[in-house]
């Protein structure tokens, strides 16, 4: 029995392999695209009576900004385009949260802008002969009136098949829901009243 799983994980690594190596190097292919569609009101919902009062600017300061599918020996099956972009997703979550809590403010008090720099935000699917993983790393930096918050979030799902848009959609969603929930206690401190 365990001869046999050897023979396949070995057959199976060789397949993966032949694949990846027939994925096209141009990257101006779109051909080999996994697009990942995230619906910012799936990880913050938002009262529609709530007015849009948040000031964000979003700046992306990754060292790199390429998400890439790659199976054994960093082998490349392709990129990943989330949709909406990361910059764009990351703006509606920040304003979604920051929203929330300026509908407790005085319509009198300007709320301050939000500086947002997007630190990390990958995706990689790194594969041994017998599985991958899907792993999803964010990391933002936070300003207000020159005070910094450093928050983040991170999920993995391993598989054992494909590493398919459901699962990387379902693992990248996880992760920004862990980071709502520190956006959230970031921007409540943030985001105090000037009296208070």
């Amino acid at each position: 029995m365990i001869k046999l799983c050897i023979r396949w994980a070995i057959i199976l690594s060789l397949l993966t392999t032949i694949s990846g190596c027939a994925t096209p190097g141009d990257r101006s292919d779109q051909s080999d695209v996994m697009i990942v569609a995230i619906e910012p009101e799936d990880i913050v919902s938002r009262e529609a009576d709530i007015p849009a009062r948040a000031k964000i600017e979003v700046t992306d300061i990754r060292k790199e900004a390429e998400l890439e599918r790659t199976t054994i020996g960093g082998v490349s099956m392709g990129r990943i385009s989330l949709e909406p972009p990361e910059a764009e997703l990351i703006r509606e979550i920040v304003e979604a949260k920051a929203d929330i809590l300026l509908a407790s403010w005085p319509d009198t008090q300007a709320p301050p802008t939000i500086l947002c720099g997007i630190r990390i935000f990958e995706i990689e699917t790194p594969a041994t002969v017998v599985y991958w993983d899907i792993n999803t790393n964010i990391e933002l930096v936070l300003r207000v009136d020159g005070e910094d918050r450093i928050i983040s979030g991170a999920a993995t799902e391993r598989t054992w098949v494909w590493p398919t848009q459901t699962i990387i959609e379902r693992v990248t969603n996880e992760a920004l829901k862990q980071l709502a929930g520190e956006l959230e206690i970031a921007l409540e401190e943030l985001l105090r009243l000037p009296s208070e």
